[in-house]
């Protein structure tokens, strides 16, 4: 895995932690204003690295993900 797909993995497993946290909070009801806008930055950052992400591979800029079917013959 390359450097920047790993950044992008752990942006993911960031966003889903905090999401998840959020889903409790709500529905305990101890959810902060503060927390929701947090959440909605995070998430907000996504799409914009997710697309840099694929226009890279696109670009031959970062590799393209192996071939699963290749690798698990």
């Amino acid at each position: 895995m390359t450097r920047d797909t790993q950044k992008l993995v752990d942006a993911l497993e960031a966003a889903q932690l905090r999401i998840s946290l959020l889903v409790i909070q709500l529905r305990d009801g101890t959810a902060t204003p503060d927390e929701h806008h947090n959440l909605a930055d995070v998430i907000g950052e996504l799409p914009d690295l997710l697309r840099s992400h694929g226009d890279d591979i696109a670009a031959g800029i970062i590799p393209p993900p192996r071939d699963m079917e290749r690798e698990c013959a």
